[in-house]
């Protein structure tokens, strides 16, 4: 009897049967007949897949087996040279399907969910997937739910390579650049681990985890990343400028994880309320900033009660940052226990601030700063995307974040702002209430606010390690981000300084010119148009056909659009360094330039002698083919009109910042006047000289 054809198999099977069975089996005979169908329509259509496979991959039935594996004492299975791990399987298997299960760590967390681990491998995983699934780690299955709702469905590399050692209890020194997901790295083995340790929630239970942060801000969004994966473990955040009654309460009730800052963990401590002598892990985030003179005081008071001095018993020890200097190795060490686990995602690399973003720098004046960024946001961002502006004083901050050359939405965030205002205004830009955040370095640090397109940083900061952190602010977790920063020609070298030390390079670009700002504009109008409601555009269909038939549809509509986006007005800026009120122009040579006085000779040739009164900033281009220079906006068209392109010569406006030859960018040298190509004309010294000192007197 043919078994492929399961039907006539299966009659003949009843027959068979009813013929040696009494009539009153009658229910026994249903059973079977039920159990019998079922096997034999499993097997049918286990049939056609194996012969599809076969016919798909030219292979035989035979090829189709798998593999047995060898037993070992115990009765324990492994991959041995004829299992699942030598080279002929894997070979046949991939050939069939795509499906990849990771190798499942002998825990009991996780086995509780392999089966929802392992159904998510049916489509084909990167390596980063496969190596951070959560079946290769002891995570409980509340656990994974949990952070799935956050969005996490494997765990980053940071965490991959710090997990096993967390757990284990071992001390850990990790480095991995900004937004990696450094938080969870400690958060999710801490949490495990409080979890299977749990005795008895009694009330008043003192802190097993201490997490101190650098800022409120920073301690608010870790303790956030602790609740959103456990529901089992009491977690509170102590930090200044709120009220201590409430934090009072918490104690008395019971913490098992403990997250704040410095000086209010301390007040407490002082105050007889807290007890920490029975910590089991403590986490430094920020590492490098924690144990710096700013609160290495402050730490030092509060982990003397954990700790004891070469005590092999202390708190396990757990130090976190993207930038960890050879001094904190050397401080940290009165905490960590002799031996203890090095994690380095950055290592000997030369670049330390995040790959995911672009790096450009812009010269500019202080006294045209304000505008520049406000047409920098437009263009980079544009009304829709987010953007943290970065501020060296708190004064800076709040002038920027007033001046109206910002035309989105804008607020301030530092220190002096009330605690209470900081978390609403650091709430209301997560949530994309308004789009332009004007900061000081209390938003540099671990803050993880999701999507920001743009960092600006109004002047390169005074160490590299801001630097990174500030441009950390975007690109995050796999997504691309643009971080632009300011300078003005004195702080050329603090720049170079900035790309030595954090390993990039930035691209030197103009200002946005007014084509760029005109286009950005558009795009934001014409975005805007798509939330305007249907009911609401009827209202306005008598006025538009009117302002059709005065004007015509393409001027009516181009007015409209200039109106909505704002960009009415719009001024010339010089691309060399930001000037108001001058266009770039560059002037290519079909051979290369030995003087720079003979691309003065070409340009008086046909332009006379009164272009050197016009001509500013003149520059070398890169691979000396040339010059660029500022010619004054109301004389362009002039002197477009007089030009004509010869045999060696091409003059055209630049509309991006052209390369500069290497010396024009030397401590701001290099450039040459408008009065017989001397070099660092009086003129324009001067004007730099006098807005200078009026800076200093304001």
């Amino acid at each position: 009897m043919d078994r492929e054809q399961p039907v006539p198999f299966i009659l003949g099977t009843i027959t068979c049967f009813y013929n040696f069975t009494k009539p009153w089996d009658g229910m026994k005979i249903c059973s079977f007949i039920l159990i019998v169908v079922s096997l034999e329509s499993k097997h049918h259509d286990k049939s056609k897949k194996r012969k599809s496979q076969t016919e798909e991959n030219g292979l035989s039935e035979d090829d189709l087996e798998p593999p047995k594996l060898k037993k070992m004492k115990g009765g324990e299975r492994v991959n041995g040279d004829t299992g699942e791990g030598s080279p002929e399987h894997k070979k046949k298997s991939s050939s069939l399907s795509n499906e990849v299960t990771p190798k499942k760590t002998q825990c009991n967390f996780s086995e509780a969910s392999s089966e929802e681990c392992d159904s998510e491998q049916e489509q084909e995983l990167t390596v980063e997937q496969k190596e951070g699934a959560f079946s290769n780690f002891c995570i409980s299955k509340g656990t994974i739910e949990l952070l799935r709702a956050r969005g996490v469905t494997y765990l980053f590399p940071v965490q991959v390579k710090t997990f096993k050692h967390i757990y284990d209890g071992k001390d850990v020194v990790a480095q991995a650049r900004t937004g990696t997901g450094k938080t969870f790295s400690f958060a999710i083995p801490l949490i495990e681990k409080l979890q299977g340790e749990m005795q008895e929630r009694k009330r008043g239970r003192t802190p097993k985890v201490l997490a101190l942060t650098p800022t409120r801000e920073l301690a608010n969004q870790v303790a956030k990343d602790f609740k959103d994966i456990t529901k089992t473990l009491s977690v509170a955040c102590f930090y200044g400028g709120t009220a201590y009654n409430g934090q009072i309460d918490l104690i008395r009730s019971g913490i098992d994880i403990l997250v704040g800052t410095p000086g209010r963990i301390k007040d407490h401590l002082q105050n007889g309320k807290l007890d920490l002598s029975k910590l089991k892990h403590v986490v430094l985030d920020e590492v490098d900033q924690m144990l710096d003179m700013g609160f290495a005081e402050q730490v030092e008071d509060i982990l003397r009660v954990a700790y004891k001095k070469d005590s092999e018993d202390n708190p396990q020890t757990l130090l976190f940052s993207a930038t960890c200097p050879h001094w904190v190795y050397d401080v940290a060490k009165k905490y960590m226990k002799s031996r203890y686990e090095q994690v380095d995602l950055i290592g000997k690399r030369t670049q330390k601030a995040a790959v995911t973003v672009e790096h450009l720098a812009i010269e500019c004046h202080w006294s045209q700063k304000a505008a520049v960024i406000g047409d920098v946001i437009q263009v980079y961002s544009g009304s829709h995307g987010r953007t943290i502006v970065f501020c060296e004083t708190k004064k800076e901050a709040n002038e920027l974040a007033l001046n109206t050359s910002i035309k989105q939405d804008c607020q301030s965030l530092h220190g002096d702002i009330p605690q209470k205002q900081r978390e609403i205004t650091l709430k209301g830009f997560r949530n994309g209430v308004f789009k332009v955040l004007v900061a000081t370095n209390v938003a540099a640090r671990g803050l993880d606010i999701p999507e920001v397109d743009l960092v600006v940083q109004s002047s390169p900061p005074k160490d590299v390690e801001s630097y990174i952190h500030r441009s950390g602010r975007t690109g995050r977790a796999g997504r691309t981000g643009m971080c632009i920063c300011f300078y003005q020609r004195k702080e050329e070298s603090q720049l170079r300084h900035v790309e030595q030390k954090a390993g990039i390079t930035f691209k030197r670009v103009g200002v946005p010119t007014a084509t760029d700002i005109i286009k950005a504009s558009s795009k934001d109008a014409i975005r805007c148009l798509d939330s305007v409601p249907q009911t609401a555009i009827d209202y306005f269909k008598e006025s538009a056909q009117w302002l059709i038939e005065e004007k015509g549809a393409i001027e009516a509509l181009a007015a409209a659009l200039a109106h909505i986006s704002g960009a009415t007005s719009i001024e010339q800026r010089s691309l060399l360094n930001s000037d108001v009120g001058f266009v770039t122009m560059t002037l290519q040579c079909s051979e290369e330039i030995n003087n720079i006085s003979y691309a003065w000779r070409g340009l008086r040739e046909q332009l006379g002698d009164e272009i050197d009164r016009k001509v500013n900033r003149m520059c070398l281009l890169k691979g000396k083919m040339g010059v660029c220079f500022d010619i004054p906006a109301v004389d362009l068209r002039q002197i477009q009109g007089k030009w004509q392109d010869s045999k060696h010569w091409h003059l055209t406006v630049a509309t991006q910042l052209p390369e500069l030859a290497e010396t024009q960018r030397e401590g701001g040298r290099g450039f040459y006047d408008s009065r017989n190509g001397r070099r660092g004309g009086s003129f324009n010294r001067n004007r730099f000289r006098n807005r200078d000192q009026k800076r200093s007197f304001d």
